[in-house]
């Protein structure tokens, strides 16, 4: 039976997108990738008897030769194949992303990577797990600080589609107590990122072997 023409409930991709990947079974997922089968063959026994030779290390070891092979399988569907099969090996090599959950994390990420001998900024880009996305070096100064607009710093979250951005920057006299003027721009940092449904989750001054965390001081709201 075409895919088309199972109840919508137990389609494939329908139920993908409703009970999750881990749900269907490795020729459920097969099939979503296929999208069709063949003249009398559905893409669910399609997947199927691609599988039933070894599942899917055995599809996996045959190659772009050994997948055109295959019948049903031309250039173009042996090539989705590959790439469903690549994508699979390379998100089980991908490290896991730091989370910086805690003030003293993020001090012993960052107090390296600061130029001590002049100001500058970072915000650091975070998934709604408060897990590293990126970081952006929004702006270096000299010895009287930096000057930046809440676009500066917001434009790259919104770019990369985070939840939340986390800010640091260094104080080169070593004194990391926050000035009024930190703090009434973090403030405005904040009512901007909240109208963009971005969390500004803490603004970090980093001094000589010490740091103040704005959140834990409760400067902001």
């Amino acid at each position: 039976m075409p895919l088309k023409d199972l109840p919508e409930v137990d389609r494939p991709r329908e139920r993908l997108l409703r009970e999750g990947p881990a749900a269907l079974a490795d020729y459920e997922l097969l099939a979503i990738v296929l999208g069709a089968g063949t003249r009398g063959e559905s893409a669910l026994q399609l997947a199927m008897r691609l599988l039933d030779q070894g599942g899917l290390e055995g599809l996996a070891r045959l190659g772009a030769a050994g997948l055109r092979r295959r019948q049903g399988l031309g250039p173009a569907r042996a090539a989705q194949v590959m790439a469903a099969l690549e994508l699979g090996r390379r998100s089980g090599e991908m490290p896991t992303r730091l989370r910086l959950d805690e003030p003293e994390q993020v001090y012993d990420y960052l107090r390296r990577r600061l130029d001590a001998q002049v100001e500058e900024l970072l915000a650091l880009l975070l998934d709604g797990r408060l897990s590293l996305l990126g970081e952006v070096r929004v702006a270096r100064g000299g010895r009287g600080g930096v000057g930046l607009s809440p676009a500066d710093v917001l434009r790259p979250a919104v770019q990369a589609g985070a939840a939340g951005v986390l800010l640091a920057h260094n104080h080169p006299s070593g004194d990391p107590r926050p000035s009024k003027a930190d703090v009434d721009t973090t403030r405005q940092l904040q009512e901007a990122a909240q109208l963009l449904g971005i969390q500004l989750v803490d603004h970090l001054v980093i001094g000589d072997n010490s740091f103040v965390s704005m959140r834990l001081q409760g400067l902001l709201s």
